[in-house]
Protein backbone atom coordinates (compact mmCIF):
# COMPACT_ATOMS: atom_id res chain seq x y z
CA UNK A 1 0.00 0.00 0.00
CA UNK A 2 2.74 2.16 1.24
CA UNK A 3 3.85 2.09 -2.95
CA UNK A 4 0.41 3.32 -4.09
CA UNK A 5 -0.44 6.75 -5.01
CA UNK A 6 -3.86 6.69 -3.68
CA UNK A 7 -4.33 10.58 -4.14
CA UNK A 8 -3.67 10.78 -7.26
CA UNK A 9 -6.05 7.67 -7.84
CA UNK A 10 -8.96 8.90 -5.88
CA UNK A 11 -8.91 12.77 -7.91
CA UNK A 12 -9.20 10.38 -11.22
CA UNK A 13 -12.13 8.32 -9.99
CA UNK A 14 -13.81 10.56 -7.58
CA UNK A 15 -13.90 13.09 -11.20
CA UNK A 16 -13.94 10.40 -13.71
CA UNK A 17 -17.30 8.34 -14.30
CA UNK A 18 -16.51 4.66 -15.59
CA UNK A 19 -16.85 4.30 -19.43
CA UNK A 20 -20.25 4.78 -20.70
CA UNK A 21 -21.90 5.28 -17.57
CA UNK A 22 -22.96 8.95 -15.69
CA UNK A 23 -21.23 9.76 -12.86
CA UNK A 24 -22.61 7.75 -10.20
CA UNK A 25 -24.19 9.13 -6.71
CA UNK A 26 -22.12 6.80 -4.67
CA UNK A 27 -19.34 8.61 -6.04
CA UNK A 28 -20.59 12.14 -6.52
CA UNK A 29 -21.77 12.11 -2.66
CA UNK A 30 -17.95 11.73 -1.66
CA UNK A 31 -16.41 14.66 -3.82
CA UNK A 32 -15.78 16.75 -0.61
CA UNK A 33 -14.41 13.87 1.27
CA UNK A 34 -10.57 12.91 -0.70
CA UNK A 35 -8.64 13.05 2.22
CA UNK A 36 -10.79 10.60 4.38
CA UNK A 37 -11.40 8.49 1.57
CA UNK A 38 -7.70 8.00 0.73
CA UNK A 39 -7.42 7.04 4.66
CA UNK A 40 -10.13 5.05 4.45
CA UNK A 41 -9.02 2.93 1.55
CA UNK A 42 -5.52 2.61 3.15
CA UNK A 43 -7.23 1.47 6.21
CA UNK A 44 -9.46 -1.14 5.01
CA UNK A 45 -7.29 -2.76 2.29
CA UNK A 46 -3.82 -3.11 4.28
CA UNK A 47 -4.89 -6.64 5.36
CA UNK A 48 -6.62 -7.52 2.40
CA UNK A 49 -10.02 -7.82 2.77
CA UNK A 50 -13.12 -8.66 0.49
CA UNK A 51 -13.99 -6.46 -2.48
CA UNK A 52 -17.92 -5.64 -2.79
CA UNK A 53 -19.06 -6.03 -5.71
CA UNK A 54 -22.15 -6.31 -8.08
CA UNK A 55 -22.81 -7.20 -11.72
CA UNK A 56 -25.22 -5.27 -13.74
CA UNK A 57 -25.12 -5.52 -17.73
CA UNK A 58 -25.26 -2.79 -20.52
CA UNK A 59 -26.01 -3.04 -24.13
CA UNK A 60 -23.78 -4.15 -26.86
CA UNK A 61 -23.54 -2.20 -29.41
CA UNK A 62 -25.35 -4.69 -31.87
CA UNK A 63 -27.24 -7.65 -29.94
CA UNK A 64 -27.09 -9.24 -26.59
CA UNK A 65 -25.72 -7.52 -23.14
CA UNK A 66 -22.49 -6.59 -21.98
CA UNK A 67 -21.32 -7.59 -17.90
CA UNK A 68 -20.20 -5.01 -15.92
CA UNK A 69 -18.68 -5.44 -12.03
CA UNK A 70 -19.49 -1.86 -9.95
CA UNK A 71 -17.34 -1.89 -6.74
CA UNK A 72 -16.99 0.82 -4.15
CA UNK A 73 -15.18 3.53 -4.90
CA UNK A 74 -12.08 2.67 -2.40
CA UNK A 75 -12.37 -0.79 -4.20
CA UNK A 76 -11.67 1.45 -7.48
CA UNK A 77 -9.74 3.51 -6.13
CA UNK A 78 -7.46 1.08 -4.83
CA UNK A 79 -7.71 -0.74 -8.35
CA UNK A 80 -6.52 2.41 -10.39
CA UNK A 81 -3.66 2.96 -7.89
CA UNK A 82 -2.05 -0.71 -8.31
CA UNK A 83 -2.42 -0.19 -12.08
CA UNK A 84 -1.31 3.20 -12.69
CA UNK A 85 2.17 2.01 -10.92
CA UNK A 86 3.16 -0.04 -13.04
CA UNK A 87 1.74 1.59 -15.99
CA UNK A 88 4.77 2.87 -17.70
CA UNK A 89 6.12 -0.75 -18.37
CA UNK A 90 2.99 -2.02 -19.62
CA UNK A 91 1.29 -1.54 -23.19
CA UNK A 92 0.44 1.99 -24.94
CA UNK A 93 -3.03 2.95 -25.01
CA UNK A 94 -4.30 0.84 -28.00
CA UNK A 95 -7.67 3.19 -28.00
CA UNK A 96 -5.54 6.63 -27.66
CA UNK A 97 -6.29 9.87 -29.93
CA UNK A 98 -6.25 8.79 -33.61
CA UNK A 99 -5.81 5.44 -32.84
CA UNK A 100 -9.06 4.42 -34.48
CA UNK A 101 -8.26 6.39 -37.63
CA UNK A 102 -5.40 4.86 -37.92
CA UNK A 103 -6.64 1.70 -37.62
CA UNK A 104 -9.37 2.34 -40.22
CA UNK A 105 -6.05 3.29 -42.40
CA UNK A 106 -4.04 0.04 -41.90
CA UNK A 107 -6.98 -1.90 -43.99
CA UNK A 108 -7.71 0.77 -46.12
CA UNK A 109 -4.47 1.88 -47.77
CA UNK A 110 -2.96 -1.97 -47.43
CA UNK A 111 -0.44 -3.04 -50.31
CA UNK A 112 -1.50 -6.46 -49.44
CA UNK A 113 -4.51 -8.31 -51.79
CA UNK A 114 -6.08 -9.37 -48.56
CA UNK A 115 -7.08 -8.43 -45.15
CA UNK A 116 -7.62 -10.50 -42.37
CA UNK A 117 -10.05 -9.20 -39.51
CA UNK A 118 -10.20 -10.66 -36.08
CA UNK A 119 -12.06 -9.90 -33.01
CA UNK A 120 -12.11 -11.86 -29.62
CA UNK A 121 -15.81 -13.12 -28.17
CA UNK A 122 -16.43 -11.44 -24.53
CA UNK A 123 -12.84 -10.60 -24.30
CA UNK A 124 -12.88 -9.11 -20.60
CA UNK A 125 -14.70 -12.14 -19.25
CA UNK A 126 -12.17 -14.40 -19.76
CA UNK A 127 -9.05 -13.30 -19.30
CA UNK A 128 -7.14 -15.58 -17.42
CA UNK A 129 -5.33 -14.65 -14.36
CA UNK A 130 -2.62 -16.51 -13.57
CA UNK A 131 -1.66 -16.41 -17.46
CA UNK A 132 -1.90 -12.26 -16.96
CA UNK A 133 0.17 -13.02 -13.78
CA UNK A 134 2.86 -14.17 -15.39
CA UNK A 135 3.13 -11.63 -18.25
CA UNK A 136 2.99 -8.69 -15.65
CA UNK A 137 5.64 -10.68 -13.72
CA UNK A 138 7.65 -10.48 -16.84
CA UNK A 139 7.19 -6.83 -17.77
CA UNK A 140 7.85 -5.40 -14.10
CA UNK A 141 9.61 -7.74 -12.16
CA UNK A 142 8.13 -7.44 -9.25
CA UNK A 143 6.00 -11.02 -8.58
CA UNK A 144 4.28 -9.75 -5.24
CA UNK A 145 2.94 -6.86 -7.07
CA UNK A 146 1.92 -8.75 -10.04
CA UNK A 147 0.65 -11.33 -7.68
CA UNK A 148 -1.33 -7.98 -5.43
CA UNK A 149 -3.03 -7.31 -8.36
CA UNK A 150 -4.67 -10.55 -9.78
CA UNK A 151 -5.58 -11.24 -6.34
CA UNK A 152 -7.59 -8.17 -6.39
CA UNK A 153 -9.25 -9.37 -9.67
CA UNK A 154 -9.59 -12.75 -8.04
CA UNK A 155 -11.75 -11.02 -5.70
CA UNK A 156 -13.84 -9.57 -8.53
CA UNK A 157 -14.60 -13.23 -10.09
CA UNK A 158 -14.93 -16.54 -8.79
CA UNK A 159 -13.55 -18.92 -11.70
CA UNK A 160 -10.02 -17.03 -11.67
CA UNK A 161 -11.00 -15.29 -14.75
CA UNK A 162 -12.20 -11.56 -16.19
CA UNK A 163 -11.39 -8.18 -15.62
CA UNK A 164 -14.13 -5.29 -14.38
CA UNK A 165 -15.21 -3.59 -17.68
CA UNK A 166 -15.45 -0.18 -18.24
CA UNK A 167 -12.58 0.87 -16.28
CA UNK A 168 -8.97 2.24 -17.62
CA UNK A 169 -7.43 -0.06 -15.66
CA UNK A 170 -8.81 -3.04 -16.80
CA UNK A 171 -8.26 -1.76 -20.40
CA UNK A 172 -4.51 -1.19 -19.48
CA UNK A 173 -4.56 -5.11 -18.79
CA UNK A 174 -6.30 -6.01 -21.40
CA UNK A 175 -3.61 -4.23 -23.69
CA UNK A 176 -1.01 -6.50 -22.13
CA UNK A 177 -2.92 -9.34 -22.38
CA UNK A 178 -3.84 -8.90 -26.25
CA UNK A 179 -0.32 -7.83 -27.06
CA UNK A 180 0.77 -11.61 -26.34
CA UNK A 181 -1.70 -12.67 -29.35
CA UNK A 182 -0.12 -9.81 -31.23
CA UNK A 183 3.47 -10.69 -31.22
CA UNK A 184 2.46 -14.29 -32.03
CA UNK A 185 1.00 -12.95 -35.33
CA UNK A 186 3.60 -10.63 -36.03
CA UNK A 187 6.43 -13.55 -35.30
CA UNK A 188 4.69 -14.99 -38.42
CA UNK A 189 5.90 -12.19 -40.45
CA UNK A 190 2.83 -10.49 -40.33
CA UNK A 191 1.92 -6.87 -40.32
CA UNK A 192 -0.44 -6.02 -37.22
CA UNK A 193 -2.91 -3.39 -36.00
CA UNK A 194 -4.91 -3.73 -33.10
CA UNK A 195 -7.94 -1.53 -31.45
CA UNK A 196 -8.38 -2.83 -28.12
CA UNK A 197 -9.74 -6.67 -28.87
CA UNK A 198 -10.23 -6.19 -33.06
CA UNK A 199 -6.70 -7.32 -34.90
CA UNK A 200 -6.03 -6.15 -38.67
CA UNK A 201 -3.65 -8.36 -40.46
CA UNK A 202 -2.39 -7.39 -43.96
CA UNK A 203 -1.66 -10.91 -46.52
CA UNK A 204 -0.40 -11.61 -49.47
CA UNK A 205 -3.03 -14.46 -50.76
CA UNK A 206 -6.17 -16.65 -49.56
CA UNK A 207 -4.42 -19.26 -48.40
CA UNK A 208 -2.54 -17.30 -46.21
CA UNK A 209 -5.46 -15.35 -44.85
CA UNK A 210 -7.08 -18.86 -44.02
CA UNK A 211 -4.01 -19.99 -42.03
CA UNK A 212 -3.54 -16.48 -40.18
CA UNK A 213 -7.23 -17.08 -38.71
CA UNK A 214 -6.37 -20.40 -38.11
CA UNK A 215 -3.08 -19.14 -36.27
CA UNK A 216 -5.15 -16.69 -34.50
CA UNK A 217 -7.05 -19.13 -33.38
CA UNK A 218 -4.89 -21.13 -31.65
CA UNK A 219 -2.91 -18.49 -29.77
CA UNK A 220 -6.14 -16.95 -28.44
CA UNK A 221 -7.22 -20.66 -27.41
CA UNK A 222 -3.66 -20.82 -25.42
CA UNK A 223 -4.88 -17.72 -23.60
CA UNK A 224 -8.46 -18.97 -22.80
CA UNK A 225 -10.05 -16.51 -25.28
CA UNK A 226 -12.18 -17.80 -28.36
CA UNK A 227 -12.74 -15.62 -31.69
CA UNK A 228 -15.43 -13.88 -32.81
CA UNK A 229 -16.67 -15.99 -35.71
CA UNK A 230 -19.38 -13.09 -36.60
CA UNK A 231 -16.77 -10.95 -36.64
CA UNK A 232 -13.99 -12.53 -37.84
CA UNK A 233 -13.30 -12.52 -41.65
CA UNK A 234 -11.12 -12.28 -44.62
CA UNK A 235 -11.83 -10.16 -47.66
CA UNK A 236 -9.52 -8.29 -50.35
CA UNK A 237 -8.38 -5.09 -49.55
CA UNK A 238 -10.59 -3.92 -52.09
CA UNK A 239 -13.24 -4.11 -49.82
CA UNK A 240 -12.04 -2.11 -47.04
CA UNK A 241 -11.27 0.45 -49.67
CA UNK A 242 -14.84 0.70 -50.90
CA UNK A 243 -16.10 0.87 -47.82
CA UNK A 244 -13.60 4.10 -47.05
CA UNK A 245 -14.98 5.26 -50.65
CA UNK A 246 -18.79 4.93 -49.42
CA UNK A 247 -18.08 6.50 -45.98
CA UNK A 248 -16.81 9.61 -48.05
CA UNK A 249 -19.90 9.55 -50.31
CA UNK A 250 -21.89 9.75 -47.61
CA UNK A 251 -19.98 12.23 -46.05
CA UNK A 252 -20.13 14.10 -49.78
CA UNK A 253 -23.93 13.53 -50.16
CA UNK A 254 -24.78 15.34 -46.93
CA UNK A 255 -21.96 17.45 -45.95
CA UNK A 256 -20.52 18.87 -49.36
CA UNK A 257 -23.64 19.90 -50.83
CA UNK A 258 -24.49 22.08 -48.33
CA UNK A 259 -21.78 24.05 -49.13
CA UNK A 260 -19.96 24.57 -52.55
CA UNK A 261 -16.54 25.17 -50.69
CA UNK A 262 -15.84 23.50 -47.91
CA UNK A 263 -13.11 23.25 -45.85
CA UNK A 264 -13.74 19.89 -44.59
CA UNK A 265 -13.37 17.72 -41.71
CA UNK A 266 -12.66 13.94 -41.12
CA UNK A 267 -15.62 11.37 -40.08
CA UNK A 268 -14.46 8.66 -38.18
CA UNK A 269 -17.02 5.66 -37.28
CA UNK A 270 -15.84 2.66 -35.53
CA UNK A 271 -14.37 2.11 -31.90
CA UNK A 272 -16.06 -0.50 -29.64
CA UNK A 273 -19.65 0.90 -29.80
CA UNK A 274 -19.69 1.87 -33.58
CA UNK A 275 -19.66 5.39 -32.45
CA UNK A 276 -18.84 8.17 -35.11
CA UNK A 277 -16.75 10.73 -34.49
CA UNK A 278 -15.25 14.14 -36.22
CA UNK A 279 -12.27 16.45 -36.36
CA UNK A 280 -11.88 19.61 -36.53
CA UNK A 281 -14.58 21.83 -37.85
CA UNK A 282 -14.13 25.77 -39.54
CA UNK A 283 -16.51 28.36 -37.60
CA UNK A 284 -17.07 28.95 -41.96
CA UNK A 285 -18.43 25.27 -41.68
CA UNK A 286 -20.90 25.29 -38.19
CA UNK A 287 -23.78 26.07 -39.89
CA UNK A 288 -22.99 23.96 -43.57
CA UNK A 289 -22.26 20.76 -40.86
CA UNK A 290 -25.67 21.89 -38.68
CA UNK A 291 -27.84 21.67 -41.53
CA UNK A 292 -26.05 18.61 -43.10
CA UNK A 293 -26.81 16.97 -39.94
CA UNK A 294 -30.86 17.94 -39.87
CA UNK A 295 -30.75 16.36 -43.27
CA UNK A 296 -29.41 12.83 -41.53
CA UNK A 297 -32.21 13.37 -38.74
CA UNK A 298 -35.14 13.61 -41.51
CA UNK A 299 -33.50 10.84 -43.96
CA UNK A 300 -33.03 8.74 -41.24
CA UNK A 301 -36.63 9.39 -39.70
CA UNK A 302 -37.80 8.40 -43.32
CA UNK A 303 -35.94 5.15 -44.02
CA UNK A 304 -36.31 4.19 -40.20
CA UNK A 305 -40.20 4.05 -41.06
CA UNK A 306 -39.12 1.61 -43.97
CA UNK A 307 -37.08 -0.82 -41.45
CA UNK A 308 -40.01 -0.83 -39.06
CA UNK A 309 -42.18 -1.95 -41.76
CA UNK A 310 -40.14 -4.53 -43.08
CA UNK A 311 -37.86 -6.00 -39.88
CA UNK A 312 -36.47 -8.97 -41.92
CA UNK A 313 -34.38 -6.59 -44.51
CA UNK A 314 -31.69 -4.50 -43.43
CA UNK A 315 -32.33 -1.28 -45.27
CA UNK A 316 -28.55 -0.52 -45.84
CA UNK A 317 -29.20 3.36 -46.35
CA UNK A 318 -30.80 3.44 -42.88
CA UNK A 319 -27.86 1.49 -40.95
CA UNK A 320 -25.44 4.01 -42.74
CA UNK A 321 -27.72 6.91 -41.62
CA UNK A 322 -28.29 5.10 -38.30
CA UNK A 323 -24.56 5.39 -37.90
CA UNK A 324 -24.58 9.20 -38.10
CA UNK A 325 -27.23 9.75 -35.94
CA UNK A 326 -25.40 9.60 -32.70
CA UNK A 327 -22.98 12.57 -34.24
CA UNK A 328 -25.87 14.15 -35.59
CA UNK A 329 -27.40 14.19 -31.77
CA UNK A 330 -24.56 15.76 -30.70
CA UNK A 331 -23.86 18.68 -33.15
CA UNK A 332 -27.19 19.83 -32.96
CA UNK A 333 -27.14 19.90 -28.92
CA UNK A 334 -27.38 23.59 -28.43
CA UNK A 335 -29.52 24.44 -31.87
CA UNK A 336 -32.56 26.89 -31.22
CA UNK A 337 -35.04 23.69 -32.52
CA UNK A 338 -35.09 20.27 -30.96
CA UNK A 339 -34.98 16.83 -32.65
CA UNK A 340 -38.30 15.52 -31.86
CA UNK A 341 -38.95 12.79 -29.61
CA UNK A 342 -39.90 10.31 -32.01
CA UNK A 343 -36.65 10.62 -33.71
CA UNK A 344 -34.54 9.90 -30.12
CA UNK A 345 -36.73 7.14 -28.83
CA UNK A 346 -37.04 5.28 -32.01
CA UNK A 347 -32.86 5.22 -32.23
CA UNK A 348 -32.83 4.02 -28.49
CA UNK A 349 -35.29 1.02 -29.80
CA UNK A 350 -33.70 0.10 -32.40
CA UNK A 351 -30.00 0.21 -30.56
CA UNK A 352 -30.31 0.34 -26.80
CA UNK A 353 -26.54 1.37 -26.25
CA UNK A 354 -27.90 4.93 -27.92
CA UNK A 355 -29.57 5.33 -24.46
CA UNK A 356 -26.06 7.47 -23.23
CA UNK A 357 -26.15 9.72 -26.18
CA UNK A 358 -29.96 10.69 -25.91
CA UNK A 359 -29.98 11.29 -21.99
CA UNK A 360 -26.64 13.57 -23.02
CA UNK A 361 -29.41 15.46 -25.17
CA UNK A 362 -31.77 15.78 -22.95
CA UNK A 363 -29.57 16.98 -19.70
CA UNK A 364 -27.94 19.46 -22.91
CA UNK A 365 -31.81 20.95 -23.03
CA UNK A 366 -32.25 21.65 -19.11
CA UNK A 367 -31.40 24.97 -19.79
CA UNK A 368 -34.38 25.80 -21.60
CA UNK A 369 -37.49 26.07 -19.88
CA UNK A 370 -39.59 25.76 -23.09
CA UNK A 371 -38.49 22.44 -23.47
CA UNK A 372 -38.64 21.27 -19.57
CA UNK A 373 -41.85 19.27 -20.19
CA UNK A 374 -40.67 17.96 -23.88
CA UNK A 375 -38.10 16.36 -21.96
CA UNK A 376 -40.24 14.69 -19.19
CA UNK A 377 -42.11 13.36 -22.35
CA UNK A 378 -38.87 11.82 -23.11
CA UNK A 379 -37.82 10.39 -20.22
CA UNK A 380 -41.51 9.03 -19.37
CA UNK A 381 -41.42 7.41 -23.12
CA UNK A 382 -37.92 5.84 -22.09
CA UNK A 383 -39.05 4.12 -18.86
CA UNK A 384 -41.76 2.47 -20.82
CA UNK A 385 -39.40 0.98 -23.09
CA UNK A 386 -39.44 -3.16 -22.69
CA UNK A 387 -35.73 -2.94 -23.34
CA UNK A 388 -34.22 -1.18 -20.10
CA UNK A 389 -31.25 -2.86 -18.83
CA UNK A 390 -29.65 -1.93 -15.39
CA UNK A 391 -27.35 0.26 -17.07
CA UNK A 392 -30.34 1.88 -18.99
CA UNK A 393 -32.40 2.80 -15.55
CA UNK A 394 -28.87 4.45 -14.16
CA UNK A 395 -29.10 6.32 -17.29
CA UNK A 396 -32.19 7.68 -16.78
CA UNK A 397 -32.28 8.12 -13.16
CA UNK A 398 -29.50 10.48 -13.21
CA UNK A 399 -31.32 12.78 -15.64
CA UNK A 400 -34.78 12.23 -13.63
CA UNK A 401 -32.38 13.82 -10.86
CA UNK A 402 -31.11 16.83 -12.80
CA UNK A 403 -33.90 17.68 -14.31
CA UNK A 404 -36.66 20.53 -13.28
CA UNK A 405 -39.81 19.60 -11.54
CA UNK A 406 -42.92 20.40 -14.09
CA UNK A 407 -46.75 20.11 -13.00
CA UNK A 408 -47.29 17.76 -16.26
CA UNK A 409 -48.73 14.14 -16.40
CA UNK A 410 -45.29 12.44 -17.72
CA UNK A 411 -43.86 13.96 -14.33
CA UNK A 412 -46.35 12.30 -12.22
CA UNK A 413 -45.74 9.60 -14.28
CA UNK A 414 -42.07 9.20 -14.23
CA UNK A 415 -42.09 9.59 -10.17
CA UNK A 416 -44.16 6.57 -9.97
CA UNK A 417 -41.40 4.72 -11.84
CA UNK A 418 -38.97 5.98 -10.21
CA UNK A 419 -40.74 4.48 -6.49
CA UNK A 420 -40.70 1.10 -8.38
CA UNK A 421 -36.83 1.54 -8.84
CA UNK A 422 -36.31 1.40 -5.32
CA UNK A 423 -37.18 -2.35 -4.85
CA UNK A 424 -35.10 -3.21 -8.17
CA UNK A 425 -32.94 -5.93 -7.46
CA UNK A 426 -29.65 -4.39 -8.17
CA UNK A 427 -28.65 -1.83 -5.76
CA UNK A 428 -26.62 0.25 -7.87
CA UNK A 429 -30.32 0.98 -9.26
CA UNK A 430 -31.97 1.06 -6.29
CA UNK A 431 -29.42 4.16 -4.65
CA UNK A 432 -30.09 5.87 -7.79
CA UNK A 433 -33.73 5.58 -7.68
CA UNK A 434 -33.06 6.88 -3.74
CA UNK A 435 -31.45 10.03 -4.84
CA UNK A 436 -34.13 10.96 -7.53
CA UNK A 437 -36.87 10.19 -5.15
CA UNK A 438 -34.91 12.55 -2.35
CA UNK A 439 -34.78 15.34 -5.44
CA UNK A 440 -38.65 15.10 -5.42
CA UNK A 441 -38.73 14.61 -1.65
CA UNK A 442 -40.49 11.29 -2.03
CA UNK A 443 -37.67 9.43 -0.55
CA UNK A 444 -39.84 7.65 2.97
CA UNK A 445 -38.61 6.38 6.49
CA UNK A 446 -39.51 3.02 5.20
CA UNK A 447 -37.85 3.09 2.07
CA UNK A 448 -34.48 3.80 3.85
CA UNK A 449 -34.51 1.14 5.98
CA UNK A 450 -35.13 -1.29 3.23
CA UNK A 451 -32.84 0.29 1.72
CA UNK A 452 -30.31 -0.02 4.15
CA UNK A 453 -31.23 -3.68 4.86
CA UNK A 454 -29.84 -4.80 1.59
CA UNK A 455 -27.04 -2.56 1.31
CA UNK A 456 -23.10 -3.02 0.66
CA UNK A 457 -20.55 -0.73 1.45
CA UNK A 458 -20.91 -0.11 -2.90
CA UNK A 459 -24.08 1.75 -1.88
CA UNK A 460 -24.20 2.90 1.84
CA UNK A 461 -22.74 6.38 0.97
CA UNK A 462 -25.14 7.04 -1.60
CA UNK A 463 -27.75 6.19 0.32
CA UNK A 464 -26.67 8.75 3.11
CA UNK A 465 -26.51 10.99 0.37
CA UNK A 466 -30.07 10.81 -0.63
CA UNK A 467 -30.65 11.51 3.24
CA UNK A 468 -29.01 14.31 3.09
CA UNK A 469 -30.80 15.76 0.09
CA UNK A 470 -33.73 15.20 1.88
CA UNK A 471 -33.40 16.99 4.58
CA UNK A 472 -31.43 19.83 2.87
CA UNK A 473 -34.03 20.29 0.29
CA UNK A 474 -36.70 20.52 2.71
CA UNK A 475 -34.93 22.62 5.48
CA UNK A 476 -34.35 25.12 2.55
CA UNK A 477 -38.15 25.41 2.29
CA UNK A 478 -38.35 25.79 6.06
CA UNK A 479 -40.51 22.61 5.54
CA UNK A 480 -40.79 20.09 8.31
CA UNK A 481 -41.90 15.83 7.76
CA UNK A 482 -38.08 15.00 7.04
CA UNK A 483 -36.52 11.33 7.95
CA UNK A 484 -36.42 10.28 11.35
CA UNK A 485 -33.68 11.98 13.86
CA UNK A 486 -32.70 8.14 14.65
CA UNK A 487 -32.58 6.77 11.27
CA UNK A 488 -30.12 9.75 10.34
CA UNK A 489 -28.02 9.21 13.34
CA UNK A 490 -27.95 5.63 12.65
CA UNK A 491 -26.51 6.31 9.38
CA UNK A 492 -24.07 8.61 10.00
CA UNK A 493 -22.71 6.92 12.82
CA UNK A 494 -21.71 4.06 11.12
CA UNK A 495 -18.87 5.31 9.44
CA UNK A 496 -16.83 8.74 8.27
CA UNK A 497 -17.98 8.01 4.79
CA UNK A 498 -21.72 7.65 5.49
CA UNK A 499 -21.06 11.29 7.63
CA UNK A 500 -19.11 12.51 4.85
CA UNK A 501 -21.34 11.95 2.27
CA UNK A 502 -25.15 13.18 4.23
CA UNK A 503 -23.07 16.06 4.48
CA UNK A 504 -22.73 16.71 0.86
CA UNK A 505 -26.36 15.90 0.13
CA UNK A 506 -27.48 18.50 2.54
CA UNK A 507 -25.64 21.17 1.04
CA UNK A 508 -26.33 20.21 -2.55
Amino acid sequence: MQKLDLSGAANYCLSTPMDRLPLLITDRCLADAKETIVKWTNAHFSGGVHIPKEIITMPKSRFGQRPVIISSLPSRILYHALVAGVASALEADSRGGEAWVQHEAFAEESPSEYIVQVDIAACYEFIDHERLRQELVTRILDADYAKTITDYLEECSTNRRGLPQLTAASDKLADLYLSIIQRQLMRQGLEVSRYADDFIIRVGSWERANETIEYAAEYARNLGLILSYEKTRAARTLFYKKKAESQRELQKRYFDSEKERMTFFHVAGGGRYGDVSLGEVLPSDVEALKSSMWRVVFDWQNKSGDARANPDIEVHSESSLRQLLPLAISVLQDEHKRIANSVLTNLVTTEPIRLERVCRYALGRIARPAEAEDNWKLIQALTGSGRLSPWGRIWLLYVISELPPVEVPSFDQTQRWVQRQLSDRHETVRVQAAWAAATFKQLKDDQVYELFRSATPITLPGIAAAMGKKAGVLKAENRQGGLSKALISSAISESTLNKAAYEWGEKV
